[in-house]
C-alpha cells in the first residue's frame, strides 16, 4: 500500500502511529517501564524496522525522516 501522507488520510494516521510508537519507545529505554525495550541497540533496531515500514507507505516522507547522505 503506497499513499502520500499530506493527501491519504488512512497513510497519516498509520505514519503518525509509528512515530508516535517511536518516540515512546526511546523516551523509556532504560527506564525500566513497560514500554522499556531494555537497551538502546535493541530500540534502534525497532526503530529501524518501523521505519522500513514508513517506507513501505510513503517513500517521500521516509525520505523527509531519514535523509540519504551524499546526494
Amino acid at each position: 500500500m503506497r499513499g502520500s501522507y499530506k493527501t491519504n488520510i488512512e497513510t497519516k494516521k498509520q505514519i503518525d502511529k509509528i512515530l508516535f510508537k517511536t518516540v515512546q519507545m526511546m523516551a523509556n529505554v532504560g527506564m525500566k517501564t513497560s514500554l522499556d525495550v531494555g537497551d538502546r541497540k535493541t530500540a534502534k533496531k525497532l526503530e529501524k524496522e518501523w521505519l522500513q515500514e514508513i517506507k513501505d507507505l510513503d517513500p517521500e516522507m521516509y525520505e523527509l525522516l531519514v535523509p540519504t547522505v551524499g546526494e
